[in-house]
């Protein structure tokens, strides 16, 4: 850019009508302004909206300035070449001796000059007109490089089509979109067809109600930008309570100070025990800054304060292995800081499940009967966790846990058999489950602990190290170790304090608790035995209280009457029913999904082949089938009609003939001989 044309101290800046001195800068992002005229009026903004106004104060304010790197497009730079050798005969190449012969201005004319460049850029992306090549070099001349670049590449100045509309149109059109907010979705005709009507009733005989339905209806959209006032009701709603101002990040960096707790349908169906099909029900406790699930639990019904109660007295106790799951145990860990966990919280062994442990300092519900509840608030009380209630209609409120469903949706329950999609138009023509409630519970347990706690997560990144994402497990490790939390005196029977009861007699085979047995080498002492003198199977022998998670249906828990110790007894069909199950799953979990680390490659695609090459062999035999039935009836023939029945004549058998009347040589009857029986 010439010297004559930058932005210098004193100029003249025109900033909404008003004349302004550029004075001086401050702290070196903040330009200084005096009113022209005045000695003590002054105004100080930022250096980019002093360029925004004036760009420079000799110069269009459509030039830019030169880029912060200092370097042109290439196409500017060449066709600042190109002028210079067509009308000053500057050659192209710098290592030139002297300008080309076409382009010698001692030997032709300027018109020579710009005939021979036209022709030589013909056919490139530089080919120019004569008339172009004149302005480009006016502009060239007048604003430099800036100038030309800001020719070949204009920027026009957007505006909305609605800025030159009526303000009483606009203010007509805003009350009737925010009157849909709570109205169910319809089309824009509708629409339309409201801003007419309340226009006429307004404004009778203006010429506003004039308007034209295509301009109507491109102001309707344009005002419609962030209402969704055509789309889903729910989603209308839930944008008309976000708040009107600057968004700011929900993020935390301290373990447990910001949790959040929701319940969704699990997308997959599942067999109950009596063999009917249903959706489950999850419940997941999350905390924010690692992206840690503390606790989880599948129902089978809708879940209840009390059920939450027991969710968050799984998170603070820590989990315990399930068999068939050794793989996923904390001493297996290569990531979490398992000796550190243990000094924290005593009640976490080598046998526990490798989730974080993580106390919830606050945790943020919605408007649920169930998180409302007494129990759940009072057990929350107890241990000094603050509720955070969420305004009505606002799931963004609790977004991170609502983002958890659907990577549980998309990477868990796709995978399983029975998998109903998303919605009922994801969902196939028949839907065939063949896993029980155990099963899911198993491979939900088995998904969490190997494959998304070691999966980089797209909402975990360092401030530091933007372009790189951690997993659960790696973040948590990082936090922990910063801020472990707090030590809570929350024992084992404080959990087991928590859990419903049901009386039950001790026998040999063990414990009978909903059509299961459950035992355990410690009960030899209990079997068969009654306090009260009475036989253990009579009505008035003394029944134990049989301590249940009512979720977890793999073991109970019966509290010694003279030790006061509890025992634990494990579902004696659970290596048979479910040691497999849970092996099986670990596998395909692995197979499909890898450990978590970076340089394994989730084998998918083999899965989906498979998947897909039984499809068709399957396809290919159901053809045969109907063929090989199509071509065995066409070899049959078609069948013969259905002759009438005849009646049985009565008469001939109430009165037959008399003996001696027979006609023995009559064909109506067929003579057997002994002879002809014999042989």
């Amino acid at each position: 850019m010439h010297e004559e044309h930058k932005l210098r101290l004193g100029d003249i800046v025109e900033i909404d009508g008003e004349a302004w001195a550029w004075e001086g800068v401050r702290r070196g992002s903040e330009a200084k302004l005096r009113r022209e005229g005045t000695d003590d009026d002054w105004m100080v903004i930022s250096v980019p909206e002093l360029l925004a106004h004036a760009g420079s104060a000799r110069r269009d304010a459509g030039v830019p300035l030169r880029t912060s790197a200092g370097d042109w497009p290439s196409d500017v730079l060449d066709m600042e070449k190109h002028l210079l050798e067509a009308f000053q005969g500057i050659p192209m190449d710098p290592t030139a001796i002297g300008p080309r012969p076409q382009y010698n201005p001692a030997a032709t004319t300027q018109e020579q000059r710009i005939a021979s460049k036209i022709t030589e850029m013909a056919g490139t992306s530089l080919a120019r007109s004569r008339k172009a090549l004149f302005n480009f070099w006016n502009v060239y001349r007048s604003h430099g490089v800036a100038g030309l670049d800001a020719r070949m590449h204009r920027k026009g100045t957007r505006r909305l089509a609605i800025a030159k509309a009526d303000p009483r149109l606009v203010a007509v059109i805003d009350r009737v979109l925010d009157d849909r907010r709570d109205m169910p979705t319809t089309t824009r005709r509708h629409c339309a067809l409201l801003v007419r009507r309340m226009l006429e009733s307004m404004y009778p005989g203006d010429s506003v109600c004039d308007i034209k339905g295509t301009t109507l209806q491109g102001y309707i959209n344009e005002r419609d930008a962030g209402r969704y006032s055509f789309d889903k009701a729910t989603t209308r709603r839930t944008a008309a309570n976000s708040p009107d101002r600057q968004h700011f990040s929900g993020n935390a960096f301290r373990l447990g100070a910001v949790c959040e707790i929701d319940s969704t349908l699990l997308d997959v169906q599942v067999w109950d025990d009596k063999g009917n099909t249903y959706r489950p029900t999850a419940t997941v406790l999350f905390d924010v800054a690692s992206r840690v699930p503390l606790a989880w639990a599948i129902h089978a019904d809708s879940p209840n304060g009390f059920d939450h109660a027991l969710l968050l007295a799984r998170a603070i106790v820590g989990r315990k292995a399930i068999p068939g799951s050794a793989a996923a145990v904390l001493s297996g860990s290569a990531t979490l800081p398992v000796a550190l966990m243990k000094q924290v919280n005593p009640y976490l062994d080598d046998d526990s499940l490798a989730v974080p442990w993580i106390f919830p300092h606050a945790i943020t519900i919605d408007g649920g009967a169930d998180f409302r509840s007494a129990t759940f608030e009072a057990a929350c009380r107890a241990f000094g966790i603050t509720l955070v209630l969420a305004p009505p209609n606002t799931p963004t409120v609790k977004p991170h846990v609502e983002r958890n469903f659907g990577t549980t949706s998309t990477s868990f329950a796709t995978w399983l058999a029975g998998a109903t999609g998303s919605s009922v138009a994801n969902r196939g023509k028949r839907d065939k489950p063949t896993l029980t409630l155990d099963s899911v519970r198993l491979a939900f347990e088995t998904w969490i602990t190997t494959v998304y706690l070691n999966t980089q997560h797209g909402g975990l990144k360092s401030p530091l190290f933007p372009g790189r994402e951690w997993t659960p497990n790696q973040m948590y490790a990082a936090l922990f170790e910063v801020g472990p939390g707090v030590q809570l005196p929350f024992r084992a029977e404080d959990f087991f304090a928590l859990l419903p009861t049901k009386p039950r007699v001790i026998s040999s085979e063990g414990i009978e608790l909903d059509n299961r047995t459950y035992d355990s080498p410690l009960l030899a002492e209990l079997r068969d035995r009654s306090l009260t003198g009475a036989a253990a199977g009579s009505t008035r022998a003394r029944k134990f209280d049989i301590s249940y998670d009512p979720y977890n249906s793999n073991a109970v828990w019966v509290r010694h009457p003279e030790t006061d110790e509890w025992i634990e007894c494990w579902d004696t069909a659970l290596d048979d029913k479910v040691a497999w199950m849970a092996a099986e799953a670990a596998v395909k979990l692995v197979e499909q999904f890898g450990t978590g680390e970076s340089d394994e490659t989730p084998r998918r695609v083999e899965l989906l082949d498979e998947i897909e090459r039984r499809g068709r062999s399957d396809k290919r035999a159901r053809n045969r089938h109907v063929r090989a039935q199509a071509a065995a009836s066409a070899a049959l023939g078609p069948a013969d009609p259905a002759t009438e029945p005849e009646p049985i004549d009565l008469d001939r058998w109430s009165d037959p003939a008399d003996v001696n009347d027979i006609d023995w040589d009559s064909p109506d009857y067929d003579i057997v001989t002994v002879k002809e029986i014999g042989t």
